[in-house]
């Protein structure tokens, strides 16, 4: 039976051919994504046999990622935050960026409980019900096929508090309830700005989870428009927003009466989550 060294040095060798960029380490990283490790432990098992079923998931995973598939969906894995999660391109793959934003709805206090408007994979409010201290989440999606993903993604993962999946636009479906923290990684991407994205994630990625009209902004209108009945006093309303319209996405905010709105910047130094308090 092969090694895994002679089977990472074969992908890294067709990745290469295909043009991808450090192909050695996308071969150790989809590895990594499929065995449930780290590349690191990739590395260290490189004298061990590959299981014959990995070894065929795997090189499927290869092929895709040669044709130009992203590698978290040509894997069908992704990790956010501590959870492995189970995606394809019914869903967006959850970025770094939005790990902050749950960091911060934890950090405001993280009990009572949350809506997830916009679940997609189910991120967010699977991670809240894992981390945080909260006795109820909800989450909401347009699509019925990211709400597929998102369940599948709970009855597998089961978080210690379970989470009431719900169908329906942004804050329709929880119309006349109660939250102690809304929280939302919208679409905020504009149309003219969706055609010109890497092609790994225009061809792959759902385009109605990532364009808003109005220039990117509708959605994050909307939310605040919309969110402020449904918050609890002292709750908070944590948005990602788009880093060029950080401050566009502000002035909305304070059009729609919260006062007390500000900025917060990501990892990277770009101003990219919206936060209020109900007064």
């Amino acid at each position: 039976m092969p090694k895994v060294g002679e089977e990472l040095r074969a992908a890294a060798h067709r990745l290469a051919q295909a043009g991808c960029h450090a192909p050695r380490r996308e071969a150790a990283g989809l590895w990594a994504r499929l065995s449930g490790g780290t590349v690191g432990e990739v590395w260290l098992e490189q004298d061990r046999e590959a299981p014959e079923g990995r070894r065929t998931r795997y090189w499927d995973a290869v092929e895709r990622r040669a044709r130009g598939e992203p590698a978290a969906y040509a894997a069908g894995r992704a990790g956010f935050r501590w959870l492995e999660l189970t995606i394809d391109p019914r869903v967006l793959i959850p970025r770094p960026e939005t790990e902050g934003l749950v960091e911060r709805v934890l950090g405001h206090g993280g009990s009572g409980s949350a809506l997830d408007v916009g679940t997609g994979s189910g991120c967010i409010a699977l991670s809240l019900a894992t981390e945080g201290g909260f006795s109820r989440v909800v989450a909401t999606d347009a699509s019925n096929a990211a709400l597929d993903v998102a369940r599948a993604n709970a009855a597998r993962l089961a978080p210690r508090v379970a989470v009431e999946f719900r169908h329906g636009d942004l804050l329709e479906p929880v119309s006349g309830e109660t939250f102690d923290a809304i929280v939302s990684n919208p679409p905020y991407v504009a149309a003219e700005e969706f055609e010109a994205l890497d092609d790994g994630v225009r061809l792959y990625e759902p385009r109605e989870a990532l364009v808003s009209p109005e220039g990117g902004l509708q959605h994050s209108r909307r939310l605040l428009e919309g969110a402020a009945p449904l918050l609890a006093p002292g709750g908070l309303l944590a948005l990602e927003v788009d880093s060029t319209r950080a401050e566009a996405t502000l002035r909305l905010a304070r059009e729609a009466g919260w006062r007390g709105a500000r900025l917060e910047s990501d990892l990277f130094g770009r101003l990219r989550y919206l936060l209020a308090t109900k007064e």
